[in-house]
C-alpha cells in the first residue's frame, strides 16, 4: 500500500509524509488557507443567450448541450483573448471580469471589445450550415467590487458588488444581438468606441433609471505620434539629428536603414517619431509614410 503524499493547500506543492507544516511555504498541512479579498475597480461582462429557456423546454439534454458547448467555448475564448477572466458559467449565461486579477489601464475597453467579438463570432456561427446558435444579450458595467482571489488567473473568482448586479440587469434589458454599457464604462471608452444612447433602463433595485449606451463599433483611433502636439518640442536634439542623418543616407544610397527607439513609457518616443515625420514631410522628395503598431492583447502578435 502506497502512502498518501500530502499536498500543501497554499502553494500546492508535495510534501513528505509526516510533515505537519509545508517545508516550502510553512503553511499548516491539511488546513485550507483563508481566502484573500481585495477591493478593486473592475469591469463585468454579462452575456446571456436569448430565449434559451423556452428553446430548451422539452428538448433532449444532448441537444441542449450541443448548443451550450460552442457558446461556452466562444465566450471563454473572447474574454480571455482580451485579458479578462472567465468568472463563471451560469446555465446559458457567461460572466467575465476585467481588472482582476490581471489589471490593465484599458480594462473597460477590453471588455467592450470582447463583447463585440462575441457578437461577431456568433454571427459567423450562424452562417455555417451546422450551427444555428440563438442570439445573445450582453451587458457591460464598470464599478467597485470586492474580489476573493482564486488559485490562478483562469481559476475563476468570487466578485461581489453592485457592479455585478447592474451588469446582469443591463444584460436583461439589452436588445437581442446588442451590447449595452453603463455610464462608467461609457465614460472610460467613449473615445475608443462608437455609441448610441438608448432610453434609460429601469433596473430592479435601482431608485433611478440607469442611463445606458449601445456599443456600435470600435473607432479607428490615431496613435500618439499621429495626434497634434500641444506643447513645444524641447531637447532630443541628438536623437533628432541622428534620424535626419539616417534619412538622408537612405535617400542618397537607396538602401534601407533601421533605427530602433527604446525608452521608458512617457519619455517621448512617439513625439520624437512625430517630429521626424514633420521633417520628412518638409523635404522636396516625395516620401510614402507607412506606420503600424502591435496590440497589447490577442495572439499571433509580434510583441
Amino acid at each position: 500500500m502506497s502512502a498518501v503524499v500530502p499536498i500543501c493547500p497554499s502553494c500546492h506543492r508535495e510534501s513528505a509524509a509526516g510533515f505537519r507544516f509545508c517545508p516550502f511555504c510553512g503553511h499548516a498541512l491539511g488546513e485550507a488557507p483563508a481566502p484573500r479579498t481585495e477591493r478593486k475597480i473592475v469591469t463585468v461582462l454579462f452575456c446571456d443567450l436569448v430565449g434559451f429557456t423556452a428553446r430548451s423546454d422539452h428538448a433532449d439534454p444532448e441537444d441542449v448541450r450541443a448548443i451550450l458547448e460552442p457558446f461556452h467555448r466562444l465566450a471563454r475564448s473572447e474574454i480571455e483573448r482580451y485579458g479578462g477572466t472567465l468568472d463563471k458559467f451560469i446555465g446559458d449565461a457567461a460572466m467575465g471580469v476585467f481588472g482582476s486579477p490581471a489589471i490593465h489601464e484599458d480594462d473597460p475597453e477590453r471588455a467592450v471589445r470582447a463583447a463585440l467579438g462575441i457578437l461577431e463570432r456568433l454571427q459567423e456561427l450562424r452562417e455555417e450550415p451546422a450551427g444555428q446558435p440563438p442570439a445573445v444579450r450582453i451587458g457591460v458595467n464598470t464599478g467597485e467590487a470586492v474580489v476573493s482571489l482564486g488559485g490562478g488567473v483562469q481559476a475563476g473568482e468570487n466578485v461581489a458588488g453592485d457592479v455585478v448586479n447592474t451588469a446582469s440587469r443591463l444584460q436583461a434589458a439589452a436588445p437581442a444581438g446588442a451590447v449595452i454599457v453603463g455610464q462608467a464604462t461609457y465614460r472610460a471608452t467613449r473615445d475608443a468606441v462608437r455609441y448610441e444612447e438608448l432610453e434609460p433602463v429601469r433596473a430592479k433595485g435601482k431608485a433611478e433609471p440607469v442611463r445606458v449606451w449601445r456599443a456600435v463599433a470600435i473607432r479607428a483611433l490615431p496613435t500618439i505620434s499621429d495626434r497634434a502636439a500641444t506643447t513645444p518640442f524641447v531637447g532630443r536634439a541628438r536623437e533628432r539629428a541622428l534620424l535626419e542623418r539616417t534619412f538622408r543616407r537612405a535617400v542618397a544610397g537607396r538602401t534601407a536603414q533601421l533605427v530602433t527607439i527604446v525608452g521608458e513609457p512617457g519619455v517621448g518616443k512617439s513625439r520624437l517619431v512625430r517630429e521626424f515625420r514633420a521633417f520628412v514631410d518638409a523635404q522636396p522628395e516625395l516620401v510614402a509614410w507607412r506606420q503600424g503598431h502591435c496590440l497589447a492583447y490577442g495572439e499571433g502578435i509580434s510583441f
